[in-house]
């Protein structure tokens, strides 16, 4: 109940947002889906000249807002979720679920680009640790209302409470289900779905569609074929938002002493600058999605922008997340994997190679690109079935994943997954100073100090200098042997808010 009003609360702070910025001062209104008030294309830009100001302003305003607030929040917020189910899972502040709903709300509200799931799963894992922290949980249980807690957030804003439910036991790790998580997940995902839906609608988030597959042979080797190009797209988009991470990085706590909240603050600026050519890539960009589904939509289009589309969204949330902007990785993986369909189909169609329409291969492509680079091929194919109501597509949906999953590997957008239980991978961290502590004036322990006065901390707070993304796997040594790794520090426990 709790994950579902806070989904509410968070898609009317992005709702109100995206009017105040983008619509009052830019002139623009977004694409808008079925389930969003009914499909609608894009407007133009009134007042062109703004949206770079708007883009950087908000960004910087939510870095400043995180900085101040919870630093803990900057970033895309499913890995720290995750890694604070595995490392303390009732340690999230409360002030956390607030802290994010707003700074995402403003990120994505004026033109950022990044998606809504990863706020609404630290959200809703930052509710779940509350209660669990409330409750006295123990960790086994705290991590499963965690996990619960994200997969109804999840199940809510984004309409498939099946698919909800899933990806929360799937996401723990890189390999296998957390078994343990899956029926309260069931469970939690109905009862946020009821709650949103109630007051939001129960429609599909992309509309009754009922959408089947082709039965021709050729059919299926186009099938096969587009997940080899989502796979490729796949590791191109992990490639390029780490990339963009490492970098940021190195320039904010090592090299040049930048100010956490410069880096996003000049992504926003770039990325308004690219939304003056492409304004498709501003904000979440369901609605691009919905139109990927339209054949008038996408012949409609130029040939050009169709096929480098997917591209330019994946540099613009390089930009806007991987600089420390406040977003998710989940909903532009769906659009660049949507929209690759759709391209796909466009030059298919041009060379009459198939009859079928381009909401077969956009839903193929959003599910076969994300489902790999995530490692929840079951959570990702239920959740596009049901955003669109289309189970006929279970079987292209399935093909195209395994020819995406072969390519892609074990590359994944969420670092914090350790491959099974009981093999910890190193937390990825943001860009921003870690949140405080009562301990942090504490003095250090002695070196010789015994191991058991070491206490877990919450995972959300960044890796350290030195062990960046597979820092010591590549060695052949545990991430956690060193004294440098987050679980080896003298700090305890975050207190509530």
């Amino acid at each position: 109940m709790l994950a579902g009003v806070a989904a509410i609360g968070f898609q009317l702070l992005l709702t109100w947002s995206t009017s105040g910025f983008l619509g009052a001062l830019v002139g623009h209104e977004p694409a808008t889906t079925a389930g969003g008030g009914g499909p609608r294309a894009a407007t133009g830009l009134e007042r062109p000249w703004l949206l770079p100001l708007v883009t950087g302003g908000g960004a910087a305003l939510a870095a400043l807002i995180a900085l101040k607030a919870a630093p803990e929040t900057g970033g895309h917020g499913t890995d720290s979720a995750i890694a604070a189910a595995h490392d303390d899972p009732s340690g999230m502040r409360a002030r956390v679920p607030l802290v994010k709903a707003l700074t995402s709300s403003l990120t994505l509200g004026s033109g950022g680009s990044g998606g809504t799931e990863g706020p609404i799963a630290q959200i809703g894992g930052g509710v779940g640790s509350v209660v669990a922290r409330r409750a006295g949980l123990p960790e086994r249980h705290a991590r499963s209302v965690v996990m619960t807690g994200l997969g109804a957030g999840i199940g809510a804003i984004f309409r498939a409470p099946l698919g909800g439910a899933v990806l929360a036991a799937e996401l723990l790790y890189r390999r296998g289900v957390a078994w343990e998580v899956l029926l309260p997940a069931i469970v939690s995902s109905a009862v946020g779905f009821g709650v949103y839906g109630a007051f939001m609608g129960f429609d599909p988030l992309l509309g009754e569609q009922w959408i089947t597959g082709g039965t021709a042979p050729v059919d299926w080797l186009l099938f096969v074929a587009l997940g080899l190009l989502c796979g490729l797209l796949g590791r191109l988009y992990i490639g390029t938002f780490y990339g963009m991470h490492h970098l940021t990085e190195r320039w904010v706590r090592r090299e040049r002493g930048v100010p956490p909240w410069v880096p996003p603050t000049a992504g926003g600026l770039v990325v308004g600058v690219i939304g003056l050519a492409a304004p498709a890539v501003l904000g979440p960009g369901y609605g691009i999605i919905q139109q990927s589904l339209s054949r008038e939509a996408v012949l409609g289009m130029s040939l050009w922008l169709v096929l480098l589309l997917p591209l330019v969204k994946i540099l613009a949330t390089a930009l806007s997340i991987g600089t420390g902007g406040s977003g998710g990785l989940f909903g532009p993986g769906l659009f660049i994997g949507a929209v690759a369909g759709a391209a796909f189909w466009r030059v298919c169609f041009t060379g009459d190679a198939t009859t079928l329409g381009p909401e077969v291969f956009a839903v193929i492509g959003a599910a076969a690109l994300l489902g790999p680079a995530i490692h929840a091929p079951v959570g990702v194919t239920l959740l596009a079935l049901e955003a669109t109501r289309s189970p006929g597509l279970i079987g292209p949906v399935v093909v195209a994943m395994l020819a995406s999953r072969a390519v892609i590997g074990r590359q994944t957008l969420y670092r914090s997954q350790p491959d099974k239980p009981g093999r910890r991978a190193p937390v990825i961290g943001t860009v921003v100073p870690a949140a405080p502590t009562a301990s942090a004036a504490a003095p250090a322990a002695p070196a010789a100090a015994p191991a058991a006065v070491t206490t877990r901390t919450s995972a959300a707070r960044p890796c350290p200098e030195g062990l960046t993304g597979d820092a010591g796997l590549h060695e052949g040594k545990d991430p956690r042997d060193g004294p440098h790794h987050p679980l080896w520090t003298a700090h305890g426990r975050n207190s509530d808010g």
